[in-house]
Order: structure tokens, then sequence, then C-alpha cells
């Protein structure tokens, strides 16, 4: 059940991007005079959380099915947009996913008008919230340290089903930091996409083939 929701959500995925991407060739109705840089893409935000792990005695009032190493509570990562045209700052803005709890996937669509010619566009897309889990003791550490505390109460299938399913999450999230730095040519009344691949998890340009 598992593989086919992930093959499910990768599919959907592909899908959004696909579609995102061929809005790239769609000629613009506006003035004839400007070009437009587009940014598009959707993608899942990561999840920021308070964690301790559960004593053994908590544990062991609860039933096998229910039992957790770590319990966590929290919210979703926000991210701040920044795009720069030859090093000036043309857009800035905090993007958070959708939903009143913001857990659902965030969507980035944004249009900026451009005059023609050559630019150098620097796009950065950063977490600006912090990512920490705890320790046997309860204390916050960064995410990349070792985790080998687990209680005794938490059987070793248990276990690895939690860790899965937390490396899941970090996989299916965009990266705590993209960048996009590149020289496009703008021409009047067409369209340059920047967006998000999730197979390469980074930021890419699309320009209109010639």
């Amino acid at each position: 059940m598992k593989s086919l929701e992930r093959a499910i959500g990768m599919a959907t995925a592909l899908l959004a991007t696909v579609g995102i991407t061929w809005t790239s060739s769609v000629p613009m109705s506006s003035s004839p005079a400007v070009a437009l840089l587009r940014l598009a893409w959707t993608a899942r935000p990561e999840r920021i959380e308070d964690c301790r792990p559960q004593r053994e005695e908590e544990l062991a009032k609860l039933p096998a099915h229910m039992r957790q190493a770590v319990v966590c509570t929290g919210t979703t990562a926000a991210y701040r947009l920044e795009v720069r045209r030859d090093g000036a700052v043309i857009a800035d803005q905090i993007v958070r996913g959708g939903g009143l709890r913001h857990d659902r996937p965030l969507y980035v669509f944004r249009d900026i008008s451009l005059p023609p010619g050559d630019a150098a566009i620097t796009v950065r897309f950063v977490r600006v919230d912090a990512v920490s889990e705890p320790t046997a003791s309860g204390t916050a550490v960064p995410a990349d340290s070792p985790r080998d505390h687990r209680p005794a109460a938490m059987n070793d299938d248990r276990r690895r089903r939690e860790d899965e399913e937390r490396i899941r999450r970090q996989e299916e999230a965009i990266p705590s930091s993209l960048s996009l730095d590149r020289r496009f040519h703008f021409m009047a009344r067409e369209v340059i996409l920047v967006t998000y691949d999730a197979e390469r998890r980074e930021l890419v340009g699309v320009e209109r083939e010639r």
C-alpha cells in the first residue's frame, strides 16, 4: 500500500511539473514591449517539529500498535523566495504550504515583467525555520546527528517502520535550500520559466526553443 501511495504521489508530482513546464511555451497576451519571467512549481514542505522520546513507563501504558519511540508536535516549514536581476532584488516573499495548518503542498506561481535583453537571474528558495530532533534526554540536536536512542519497549519492526517513515518524509520534502544562477536572453512577449525538478531536486530554467 505504501509503495502504491508513493507511486501515485510521484506520478502526481510529475504531471504537475509537466503542466507547469507547458506554461513556459504559452505566448504572452500583455504588452509586446516586455518579456516575462515565470516562477512556477509545487512541492511538499519540510515538517518542523518539537519532539521528545517517550519513557519506558509511558510506552508500557500504550497498546503495542500505538507505541512511538518519539512523539512530535509542530507545523511545516516556511520558505523565503528571493529573485534578483543583475544583482538587484525584484521579488522577495515568504511561501507556506496550503491549508489552514499549512500542511499541504506549497505552490509558487509568480510572473515578473522584465525588459527584453540579456540579464543575470538569481533565484533563491530557502527554508527560514530551523529543524532539529531530540536525543534520549529530550534535548534537541541537529537533524544529521546519530539516532541510536530507542526505548526497549519498542520492537525492532516498529522502530524500523518509524525510521522509514521519517526518511520517506525527508525524501519527499523539498530541499531546505535551492538556488539558480543563470544568464537568460529575454525576448519581447516570450516567457522564461523557472521551476522545480522533483527528480533532480533542483531549480531549472526552461526557455522556449528558437
